[in-house]
């Protein structure tokens, strides 16, 4: 069979670390199942999203030629597509139909084999949980070729396996899921000012009204303003019925290219965590979809700004009897080091289904940051390790590119009688 293989130098979008790898593009299930049984290992890949090494292999399949979306049920909203469908091709097509995710990331240009691989969250968790909450089916190509139809009734060991594992289970080649209505395009829009930590853990603990909430925290402030941020709430706006929906996607920025020297640097971390407050006033106010949702997407390329070097992205979750103490420890090692993250997220889960095991989120809180990647900063990220460890957290494996193995509290019992253990084991076995 004939399809593109392309050797090139691969990273996840934190451009950290970087191998070579072999990259197929199959665009139909018999070239990807020749790929997959040429190969002795490999790994899928979506679009170059996840930050860390989550998609990094000597041997790649690409899903992005298997991009179609099959079916879309504008009475039901429910979307049949093949893996490698962008979740913007989707809302294209569904929000003027009236339709939107229940769960959504922070950004729009992911894979849904992506977003099934890694069960991706949003900022409704409390409320409305995972991807995979609201997946039907998808279609699953093993590693002997086999085609395997899952969902939470049929191969249902599978299917949960699946779900935020990471693609260990095989190739996803399509989905089927739910989509929620809306009458609206616009997002109310609550905003909350904090003047240190008790008070915005307190306001994003709080305000239960809201379905999603996430909150930016000032990691540099220290003393008396330690731990001040925002938290941004919101509600979907109800509309008229004869109201016309549109999918506004503001045209987004560029970087052009990736400066020989990062901007982003403890000293530009800290004028723009002065200046970001005052570009989020408090109060209510109506945004759209696009912004709310996706405000990375509005620059595009923006982690050039971090240099040829690239940066790391830690995000951890803790249960919610650790997490107060805990997150301020995060903070408090943050500062006495010399790095600094230049993003900070902190959002709130709710309780996950028990088969959902693979799951990132457990019922607490989590925390994102982006640091530029600096000779230290792999210390820090172990000195991190140990503090969400002995907080009973773990790491979100979509981000990790240098955390500690243990780190992502992965149950192994059902990859111990997986085929790629089975073969990994026999060549531990052959060795001197």
């Amino acid at each position: 069979m004939t399809y593109p293989v392309e050797h090139q130098q691969l990273a996840g979008w934190a451009k950290f670390p970087v191998i070579a790898a072999d990259v197929a593009t199959p665009a139909s299930i018999e070239e990807a199942r020749d790929y997959v049984m040429r190969q002795e290992r490999l790994i899928a890949r979506g679009n170059g999203k996840s930050y860390g090494d989550a998609a990094l292999a000597p041997h790649v399949l690409s899903t992005l030629a298997l991009r179609h979306i099959r079916h879309f049920d504008a009475s039901s909203g429910v979307v049949d597509c093949e893996a490698g469908v962008l979740l913007s091709d989707i809302l294209r097509v569904a929000v003027p139909q009236g339709w939107f995710f229940y769960v959504t990331p922070g950004i729009k240009h992911i894979t849904v084999g992506g977003a099934i691989a890694s069960d991706v969250h949003g900022k409704n968790h409390p409320t409305h949980g995972c991807f995979s909450n609201y997946l039907i089916s998808f279609e699953l190509m093993t590693a002997e070729g086999q085609v395997v139809h899952c969902s939470k009734e049929e191969n249902a060991d599978l299917f949960w396996q699946t779900c935020g594992g990471m693609g260990w289970t095989g190739l996803i080649l399509s989905a089927k899921f739910q989509l929620r209505r809306i009458s609206s395009t616009q997002m109310l829009q609550h905003t909350v000012w904090s003047a240190n930590w008790d008070e915005l853990f307190a306001a994003l603990s709080g305000n239960r009204e809201y379905e999603y909430a996430a909150a930016w925290v000032d990691g540099l402030a220290a003393g008396s303003n330690f731990g001040r941020g925002a938290v941004f709430f919101a509600n979907h706006a109800e509309g008229s019925s004869k109201e016309p929906l549109v999918f506004h996607e503001k045209k987004p920025g560029n970087v052009p290219f990736t400066p020989p020297i990062g901007l982003i640097n403890r000293w530009s971390t800290y004028i723009h965590n002065k200046m970001y407050l005052r570009k989020k006033p408090p109060g209510d106010y109506p945004t759209d979809l696009d912004s709310y949702f996706y405000p990375l997407d509005g620059i595009r390329n923006w982690n050039r700004m971090y240099g040829p070097r690239g940066f790391v992205q830690y995000q951890f979750c803790m249960p919610e009897h650790t997490a107060y103490d805990g997150i301020a420890r995060i903070f408090q090692a943050i500062q006495r080091s010399p790095d600094a993250p230049f993003l900070t997220v902190l959002k709130r889960h709710g309780e996950r289904p028990a088969e959902a095991r693979y799951s990132f989120p457990i019922k607490g809180y989590s925390l994102a940051l982006d640091f530029p990647r600096t000779r230290s900063m792999v210390s820090l990220v172990r000195t991190l390790d140990d503090i969400v460890w002995a907080a009973e957290g773990k790491i979100y494996l979509t981000k990790d590119a240098c955390s500690d193995p243990k780190m992502g509290r992965i149950p192994l019992e059902d990859f111990k009688e997986s085929k790629w253990w089975s073969d990994l084991r026999e060549r531990l076995a052959m060795l001197p």
